[in-house]
């Protein structure tokens, strides 16, 4: 957490979801955004973030395989997954303790400012 503000990634394989999921949470959150799971493990090589907010259904490898990624190398990382299918859909794709809050699409705008602020 940097000035009391979590750092978040935000990661989907569209260019327009991440341009507002970061105009929206910007005013809350220290946000970057990743084009994709594979580019998402590269940022997070970087730098600290204190939570990741991923797309379930993405080109390439999909929320799920980052987010066992992240739960591997970064423990200790809230993890997020947002998808247009229920949870109970996706289950058999979610290994238990994978996903710490799941957000089901579509979305208001103040579930994900909830999900990644302290507020």
């Amino acid at each position: 957490m940097k000035d009391g503000r979590k750092e978040v990634l935000v990661v989907d394989d569209d260019p327009d979801v991440l341009r507002s999921f970061m105009r929206l949470l910007e005013d809350h959150a220290d946000v970057k955004v990743a084009l994709g799971a594979e580019t998402a493990l590269e940022v997070l090589q970087s730098k600290h973030f204190d939570t990741v907010v991923c797309d379930f259904n993405m080109k390439g490898p999909n929320g799920s395989w980052l987010l066992r990624q992240v739960r591997d190398k970064y423990p200790h990382m809230e993890r997020v997954l947002l998808s247009g299918s229920s949870y109970s859909e996706l289950s058999r794709y979610l290994d238990p303790g994978l996903v710490d809050r799941f957000l089901e699409k579509p979305l208001e705008g103040d579930e994900l400012i909830e999900a990644v602020s302290d507020e």
